[in-house]
């Protein structure tokens, strides 16, 4: 039995449905929103777990080999990309000592750019420097002048003050910019600062 194909003039047209320039909006809107919550979430993924103890220990100790007097523990610590920074400090509240360590990689597109993602000032703004002088030490194990700073370290929380030295070194070897920062403070500062420098080696 022959059977008529229907006319594709009979057919019933497509309706025209006019889209709203405020549904556009809503959809674009609800997009973003969508993708603006998966990177929050991915954040916070990575701020806690930058965050970790354990973490930031790991991430120091693959930076440099360090012996901080009496312990120490990790505060923060991350990967951006090839480079590597991580911040630590000694036992106990208020700690006396406070190390913080980065490696970058100079490439073509940082040379020329500072290679260290924190300066002395942006590790701790509560150090008010008093006076400030070059000193020459071993870093690396290579010969460099490093800064001395010395001054006054606050713990706002504990509504205390100590008097405290810095140290901040920087040394580029083999296209890799090594920064270390290290603090300490009250009546052995001294003491713990050039213990805990001296025990720095290099990975």
């Amino acid at each position: 039995m022959n059977q008529s194909c229907p006319d594709l003039a009979e057919s019933k047209p497509i309706p025209d449905y006019p889209v709203r320039l405020g549904e556009v909006i809503l959809i674009v809107l609800g997009a973003i929103a969508l993708v603006g919550a998966g990177c929050v979430g991915l954040y916070l993924r990575v701020i806690n777990y930058a965050y970790n103890p354990g973490r930031a220990e790991a991430v120091a100790k693959a930076i440099v080999d360090y012996n901080i007097p009496g312990g120490a523990e990790g505060i923060f610590g991350i990967n951006i990309g090839s480079a590597k920074l991580a911040l630590v400090r000694s036992l106990g509240s208020p700690p006396n000592v406070i190390l913080f360590v980065a490696k970058n990689p100079i490439t073509r597109d940082t040379e020329g750019v500072p290679g260290n993602l924190f300066t002395s000032d942006d590790m701790d703004q509560q150090f008010t420097v008093q006076s400030r002088r070059t000193e020459t030490k071993t870093f690396c194990g290579a010969t460099i002048p490093i800064t001395v700073e010395e001054g006054e370290q606050t713990f706002p929380n504990l509504d205390l003050r100590r008097p405290a030295v810095r140290y901040t070194a920087s040394l580029i070897e083999e296209d890799v910019e090594r920064t270390t920062v290290i603090v300490a403070n009250g009546d052995r500062r001294y003491e713990l600062i050039e213990s805990s420098f001296s025990s720095l080696r290099c990975r």
